[in-house]
């Protein structure tokens, strides 16, 4: 962990020194679109976030808490309903819960990489339409050049924030502080009602 915060400060002065580099390139139209693209980086770096951290979920067995919800478990009558049928019953609904969790944990994947492709592509045909207009004595193309080493350092600090992203999951995965293992449900072993003439002297 220590070494990452290294890494990532690193990479936060090289982004930093090459956005300088690119203030200094860019064309006014240039430095708006760069603007103006900040927003949208920013939110396909929050999609990507989540992303990330659901699919690490998935591979942990860390499921959100909106899907551990997802339980169907009810009270049996164990005085009218035979052991090993109650049991058939408790695993019925055992694996259902189990059927369930992933189904909604496989919609919500997708519905985030699909998310995260929108924006990915937005940025995309941005800078594929990123300005190369002349300005006095700028050269937009040196801007261009400039404005695209800034993005791939940019890129690359929100990699590593990704990555560091995710550190409670393992601190959770190694303490074992969420234990998503599903507990077996055994039927309940069915309570005789004995009468009042069985009722111990006083």
């Amino acid at each position: 962990m220590f070494l990452g915060r290294i890494q990532l400060a690193k990479a936060e002065l090289e982004e930093y020194r090459a956005l300088e580099e690119f203030q200094q390139a860019a064309t006014p139209s240039q430095w708006n679109n760069h603007m103006l693209l900040k927003s949208t980086v920013k939110a396909c770096s929050i999609k990507n976030k989540n992303l990330y951290i659901a699919t690490k979920r998935v591979e942990y067995g860390l499921l959100p808490k909106f899907i551990e919800k997802i339980d169907l478990s009810y009270k049996i009558d164990e005085l009218i309903i035979g052991k090993e049928e109650q049991q058939a019953i408790y695993d019925q609904m055992k694996k259902f819960t189990k059927e369930s969790r992933t189904q909604a944990m496989t919609i919500y994947i997708r519905t985030l990489a699909r998310e995260h492709e929108v924006w990915k592509n937005v940025i995309k045909s941005s800078i594929e339409g990123f300005p190369q207009d002349i300005y006095e004595d700028l050269d937009g193309e040196a801007g261009l050049v400039a404005f695209k080493h800034y993005h791939e350092l940019r890129e690359k600090r929100l990699k590593l924030e990704l990555e560091q992203s995710v550190h409670f999951l393992h601190v959770q995965r190694v303490e074992g502080e969420i234990d998503t293992q599903q507990e077996e449900v055994i039927a309940p072993t069915p309570l005789r009602v004995l009468g009042a003439e069985f009722s111990l002297p006083q």
